[in-house]
């Protein structure tokens, strides 16, 4: 069973890597919004000039994404709920890799939502094992997605020390 305060401190880890090796090294001017209940519920963490992004730090630097499907898959545990593939109105995600800090952008776009359609025929759905915050519980489910199917779609980053 996960904790959600051990997913938060891990995600948090990500959003630093994020702000450091990307926005300050770029020295993009941004505004952190990840405790922002406005853009909790659009899943966004940072706010920009340019657009919204939202860090995933989840990237196992083994060439596959992982695409949240559904926050609560079952029904046991409460109301089935969309994960954030579906709820985030971020422009740009960014998949983080804790162990080499490398990044991978995905421009979240009406092209690709409608190229994931593809990808959702395409892939198995997994169930995480069961989370808790409290007495909550909640069980998400994801899609892995291997690069080839995002061919064209992402980018990949990593500052150089």
């Amino acid at each position: 069973m996960s904790s959600f305060y051990s997913d938060i401190k891990k995600g948090k880890v990500g959003e630093d890597i994020f702000r450091q090796d990307f926005l300050d090294f770029l020295n993009i001017k941004y505004k952190d919004v990840t405790g922002n209940q406005q853009f909790q519920v659009i899943d966004t963490d940072f706010l920009t000039s340019i657009g919204l992004y939202e860090i995933k730090t989840n990237y196992k630097d083994n060439d596959i994404l992982y695409f949240e499907e559904y926050t609560n898959v079952n029904e046991r545990y409460g109301n089935i709920t969309l994960g954030w593939t579906y709820k985030t109105k971020a422009d740009l995600i960014v998949f983080i890799s804790k162990k080499t800090r490398t990044m991978v952008f995905l421009p979240f776009n009406d092209k690709f939502k409608i190229h994931y359609s593809y990808i959702r025929d395409n892939t198995e759905m997994k169930r995480n094992s069961i989370s808790r915050k409290g007495n909550q519980k909640w069980q998400s489910a994801f899609r892995p997605v291997p690069f080839d199917l995002l061919e064209g779609y992402i980018s990949i980053y990593k500052k150089e020390i």
